[in-house]
């Protein structure tokens, strides 16, 4: 492709830019949430945006996996746009499908997932959210895929803001809790497709390819059950809290885990980056190079973030603006879970690092082996710790299961994907990191963590020979 020549650094950027602004709005919405819903009701959110997140693997089936793998080996544009339309005409049939179905057991999928059939209405309009949603993901997507990363990230933010202010409107104005939190999704991604839909129409043509998309379909099928799992492993703790503990812990639990996800906006604009970067970079000579350096990078930016979001999260429950907390002090306790969800967050970038070779061999049900293991080590070590420890056990099994993830596609990687590893600088970084965490956790002082994250910068830049500047630019 014509921007080869770019360091990875930029998309990375570029995305990280984008879901910085994504996410700040979203934490936005954090203090809006907390100080209007009680931990119950934070507790019905968190289990419907958890079904939300399962059910969106369904509504996109794998299928963009399969549109990075086909439309990045094909340089003929005719077949560039057979690949894209076969994909999407399939995707909004099924989505319609899906949508329709859904509307019809809504009381059902209600009474399962709340615990009465009052909010099938509630239900209705979270289906229909998702199918606007897929219909503006394949767009993006396709792109991402074609690394137009300056698109990507003005139409998301827009969708962002939208989002937000009729948050604001549903929510704070209208007080319509939770199915404002919902109207709100379904209408910005109705705005979002409308406005990207110009930018691919183009490749969109009226017809499928049959025998092209089964072909795709079959190399997406693992992507599709991997996908369940994955998605199973960040939130079905939610639902085993749930039964072990109330709705009240499940809220408390899921604000401080959405603290943590600002961990996963650099780790999503890295994944974003890093498949169709590292597809390229592969084929040079100094790869194993590059990627040991890009492993150095990401352990830095990924313990940094970690340091700051431990440290500094504490102080957001006792700050107060126009007479309230920014955040309600009844979710505070949810804060023994941040290092445990941060340092899984971590090892899903390492998983992501370590992806490559399925991609390269085509053989996609490594993931599937992958988000496997995940799921297992998750679902046993839920029901084993959550009744011990409560959602700090739900928090340790996540990491574990991130751990596994990243240690399964380690293991089948190394022998045909060489890495230069530093090891001199990542134990630095990763020691150095720990060190500081347990004093800063202790302490307790803003002063003092302000000093430890000066002191774990300069450590980067002095004894790594990282720049400062080349902290944040993964290469």
């Amino acid at each position: 492709m014509k921007d080869n020549k770019k360091s990875l650094s930029v998309y990375t950027a570029w995305y990280s830019v984008g879901n910085f602004i994504i996410r700040s709005i979203s934490f936005l919405l954090l203090p809006l949430y907390s100080n209007l819903l009680s931990t119950t009701e934070f507790g019905d959110y968190a289990l419907l945006v958890s079904m939300y997140s399962i059910i969106a693997v369904l509504y996109q089936s794998g299928m963009q996996n399969a549109l990075t793998k086909y439309y990045l080996e094909n340089e003929n544009q005719v077949q560039r746009k057979k690949i894209f339309s076969s994909i999407f005409n399939s995707i909004v049939i099924s989505g319609i499908l899906l949508t329709c179905l859904s509307i019809i057991f809504s009381k059902g999928i209600s009474q399962l997932i709340l615990g009465t059939q009052h909010d099938s209405k509630l239900i209705s309009i979270i289906f229909i959210a998702l199918f606007f949603e897929t219909l503006s993901f394949f767009p993006l997507h396709l792109l991402k895929t074609k690394e137009k990363a300056r698109k990507v990230v003005t139409y998301s933010s827009v969708s962002a803001v939208i989002n937000l202010l009729l948050n604001v409107v549903f929510v704070y104005k209208m007080r319509m809790d939770i199915e404002g939190i919902f109207i709100a999704q379904m209408l910005s991604s109705l705005a979002l497709t409308i406005i990207v839909f110009p930018s691919v129409l183009p490749e969109i043509q009226m017809y499928i390819d049959k025998v092209l998309l089964k072909k795709m379909f079959l190399f997406s099928l693992p992507f599709v059950v991997s996908g369940l799992f994955s998605s199973a492993v960040d939130v079905s703790d939610r639902f085993i809290l749930n039964i072990f503990t109330s709705k009240d812990e499940v809220g408390i639990y899921t604000l401080s885990y959405k603290i943590a996800m600002i961990m996963n906006v650099f780790v999503i604009s890295f994944r974003t980056a890093w498949i169709p970067r590292a597809l390229n970079v592969y084929n040079s000579q100094n790869y194993s190079v590059i990627f040991g350096n890009t492993l150095k990078k990401l352990t830095s930016v990924s313990l940094t973030i970690l340091l700051c979001i431990t440290l500094f999260s504490p102080y957001l429950f006792h700050i107060r603006l126009f007479g309230v907390t920014i955040l309600n002090k009844n979710f505070e306790p949810g804060l023994v879970i941040l290092p445990y969800i941060l340092l899984g967050y971590f090892f899903s970038g390492l998983a992501i690092f370590y992806s490559l070779f399925p991609f390269i061999s085509s053989k996609s049900y490594y993931f599937l082996y992958s988000d496997l293991i995940a799921f297992v080590v998750n679902i046993l070590l839920n029901f084993i710790l959550i009744p011990l420890v409560g959602m700090v056990g739900a928090a340790i099994a996540t990491t574990l299961a991130y751990f596994a993830s990243a240690l399964f596609l380690f293991f089948i990687s190394r022998r045909k994907i060489n890495i230069t590893y530093p090891i001199k600088n990542l134990s630095t970084i990763i020691i150095s990191c720990l060190v500081l965490l347990i004093i800063g956790m202790n302490l307790k002082n803003l002063l003092v963590d302000v000093v430890i994250i000066i002191i774990y910068l300069t450590l980067i830049v002095r004894l790594s020979k990282i720049s400062l500047a080349g902290l944040f630019s993964i290469t």
